[in-house]
């Protein structure tokens, strides 16, 4: 028994949930945000990335480090069926090259994961985004991974709400809401680590304009005189 034990823990079949602490996880992309990061133990896992989230609050902003990364590496950003166009000036003001990205629209949900798991695997993509609100399959998880792994990218579904009745492999799942100052995120599940409550994802230095700054914290109220 000790010695199946021994060999599932050399394979990182076996996870401790005291292992991770304070070390540095393996085979994860910085998110570029230190406080997720420190929620996930380095970034985000390669693999099948689902997140949870209302169109236009954001869900973006929190990609373009990963984005950033891409043109550091020379590798594209592949995003298949987006919500709406992408405004080419705020990539570009971000520091993204245009000539990066590349827009896939396939006409079937069938094609857009063919379409996905090519890109994926072809070695020349960094990350790629689909926006997806159908039901996906056990088999169909594994095969997306299965191509990350091959082409050490990484993959993120957008989408409202999770479609599943069933419980999905996923690398991560996030879910995010609107805040005052950025982003409200909070776990779902993850790989080798436990789901969260909600914590903020501060996004008010990068966007101050798109952000209520906080209330500073040292005011000290005067006391009032009572008129008579």
């Amino acid at each position: 028994m000790n010695d199946l034990l021994e060999r599932l823990q050399q394979q990182n079949l076996v996870w401790h949930a005291t292992a991770s602490v304070g070390k540095p996880a393996q085979g994860v992309f910085s998110s570029g945000f230190i406080e997720l990061d420190k929620r996930l133990d380095g970034g985000f896992p390669q693999g099948v990335n689902e997140i949870q989230s209302v169109c236009g609050i954001g869900e973006l902003r929190l990609l373009l480090p990963v984005f950033q990364q891409a043109m550091t590496e020379q590798r594209l950003v592949v995003l298949i069926n987006p919500l709406a166009m992408l405004c080419s000036e705020a990539l570009t003001t971000s520091g993204l090259e245009l000539d990066k990205f590349l827009l896939v629209s396939p006409e079937t949900d069938s094609d857009a994961l063919w379409a996905a798991e090519q890109c994926l695997r072809s070695g020349a993509c960094y990350s790629l985004v689909m926006w997806s609100q159908q039901p996906l399959a056990v088999h169909q998880i594994k095969r997306l991974q299965l191509a990350c792994e091959a082409g050490n990218s990484l993959l993120f579904i957008l989408r409202e709400s999770k479609a599943e009745s069933i419980a999905l492999p996923l690398d991560l799942s996030l879910s995010l809401s609107a805040h005052e100052q950025g982003l409200s995120a909070r776990i779902n599940k993850r790989k080798r680590g436990w789901p969260s409550s909600s914590f903020t994802i501060n996004m008010s230095s990068d966007w101050p304009t798109l952000t209520i700054a906080r209330a500073p914290d040292n005011v000290i109220e005067f006391p009032q005189i009572k008129a008579g």
